[in-house]
């Protein structure tokens, strides 16, 4: 599980070092700060003296700044040295490691895929290999943010690590050199069906915006006409990231965000260049309950001035900005200075002013994530009714189904396909592209039997169907990597599948919105529609 911090995120550019400070007027206002702090100092003195079990200096040090902070909002927060490494690691998009994508699973800590070109794939690393130990440490009970934090490290150095592999007896031991790692904020992008391109966000840091703008690219030298953006379990991350890709994506001088500071008066707007020209390709958005902060501000910035369609379920709802300072040199203080709203003027703030545990756990998640929108009535550029007062609104709301309880019990408790998707690699091979059969779904079943993972005969039956795609998709992971699983996936994703449907509509959304450039006074729009009645500018 990822820091608390890095649930939902989205901050300004470091704005400098915070400064602690006594107060030294003879002020009233002063004499009361005074007060409190020596307060604070006497009490902290009494719960190291007296507390059955005290805590360490640091412990009741990040506690009561932690505490002081959630008081404001949820989103103002404390790093210590470890959490604020691993975030300044997330926002440069590198950091020096073993180059393997893990995941935490009831056998230890496996190794899902290695990263092409990375040092545990040089030196024979494989997909199914589980971690037992790390530089001596035992992983048994271990997180993989636990494992996370000591495979990561200085670059050069080396890390020890014991692999448990099918087939072989005995550990396997391997030393790793820590080589510089990106970690790339556009995890996937491909082309989908046809002519349409598919780029999925997984976070917004300082290579974003670059990212994007090469894979759009790439994509478009291999055809693509329409693009599926997939913000989707976006958590957020960097204003600025944000910003690139409205650049990117909007027409000449519009609006991408405004920012309100503390009195509310103060405003900052961020808008394209009046040069810029809009890419003609038809687009839609994906966005869920977990597309939170920076992708909402891209998400509401497309549906706000048409320029694409929004699919999926109601976002997260974080409508903050938070500077980030550094305390000393290796801890950090994110700290909410402004409000931020989309060029509409929609605020997506959700109320906070119950408590953290019904912030990030509200009793209505559920009807939440496909609530019809009750916040006030705004208007895009063409006069479509969008709505404020708790995250994105989709244009098209898609229930994206769940697992039933027993296909969840199968991937998340006992990870079985994927470990039986190693199994299936390893004895029988799996081609590029190639589906669970039955004969695949008969030998997955006496893996079950052998595992000891116990089912009914109705689970097994009512399941089939869902059991192939799952196994489908792990197989082609764990043998051709990510993207194949990735592509296979989507073929089974109902939000995907809506997006294809709906992208006729976004290329006559898109048509209108050149059409209302080129009626602007001085505007310059060339147009060249195709066979298909997509727009494209020549």
């Amino acid at each position: 599980m990822l820091p608390f911090f890095k649930k939902h995120w989205m901050w300004m550019t470091f704005a400098g070092t915070a400064a602690v400070y006594a107060p030294v007027s003879g002020k009233a206002e002063d004499r009361q700060k005074l007060r409190n702090l020596e307060t604070l100092a006497e009490v902290m003195g009494i719960v190291n003296k007296e507390a059955v079990e005290p805590p360490t200096p640091k412990q009741l040090t990040h506690s009561g700044i932690q505490g002081m902070l959630h008081t404001l909002d949820p989103h103002s927060n404390y790093m210590d040295e470890s959490e604020f490494r691993f975030l300044r690691e997330e926002q440069k998009g590198s950091f020096f490691g073993i180059g393997a994508i893990i995941q935490q699973q009831e056998q230890g800590i496996a190794i899902v895929t290695p990263i092409k070109g990375g040092p545990s794939e040089a030196l024979g690393v494989r997909a199914g290999d589980v971690i037992k130990e790390i530089d001596g440490a035992n992983t048994e009970g271990m997180s993989s943010n636990a494992a996370l934090q000591k495979l990561r490290g200085e670059k050069g150095t080396i890390v020890r690590i014991k692999i448990l592999r099918m087939g072989f007896p005995e550990l396997l031991n391997f030393e790793i050199p820590r080589k510089e790692i990106p970690s790339n904020s556009v995890s996937q992008a491909f082309m989908f069906m046809g002519d349409v391109g598919y780029i999925s966000i997984k976070d917004f840091g300082e290579t974003t915006s670059d990212e994007f703008e090469k894979k759009v690219n790439e994509l478009k030298k291999q055809g693509m006409k329409n693009l599926i953006l997939d913000l989707r379990n976006n958590g957020g991350g960097l204003l600025d990231a944000a910003i690139g890709i409205g650049r990117q994506l909007l027409g000449p001088d519009q609006l991408i965000v405004s920012q309100k500071g503390r009195d509310g008066r103060d405003e900052i707007q961020t808008r394209t260049p009046k040069g810029a020209m809009l890419d003609p390709f038809p687009m839609v958005v994906l966005v869920n309950r977990s597309s939170a902060s920076a992708s909402e501000i891209v998400a509401g910035a497309i549906q706000d001035h048409d320029r694409g369609l929004v699919v999926g379920q109601t976002s997260w709802g974080k409508g903050l900005v938070q500077s980030l300072l550094t305390i000393g040199r290796s801890r950090g203080l994110a700290l909410t200075t402004a409000r931020y709203y989309t060029p509409s003027g929609r605020c997506i703030q959700r109320d906070y002013t119950h408590g953290l545990d019904d912030y990030y756990n509200p009793e209505d998640e559920k009807e939440a994530k496909s609530a019809k929108p009750q916040g006030p009535e705004y208007r895009t550029d063409l006069g479509r009714p969008v709505y404020g007062g708790g995250g994105i609104s989709p244009d098209v709301s898609v229930d994206p189904g769940l697992f039933t309880p027993f296909m969840a019990n199968l991937r998340f408790r006992y990870s079985a396909f994927f470990r039986y998707s190693v199994v299936e690699k390893e004895k029988f091979g799996v081609r590029l592209g190639q589906r669970a059969d039955d004969a695949v779904l008969e030998r997955f079943r006496l893996w079950l039997v052998n595992e000891k993972i116990a089912y009914s005969d109705k689970e097994w039956a009512d399941n089939l169907e869902a059991m192939k795609d799952q196994l489908s998709i792990e197989m082609q992971q764990v043998s051709h990597g990510l993207e194949a699983g990735a592509k296979l996936q989507l073929e089974r994703d109902p939000v995907a599948q809506k997006a294809l449907e709906v992208l006729p509509e976004a290329a006559k959304l898109l048509q209108k919105k050149q059409l209302s450039l080129q009626a602007k006074p001085g505007a310059v729009v060339r147009m060249d529609f195709g066979v298909r009645g997509e727009l494209i500018l020549t």
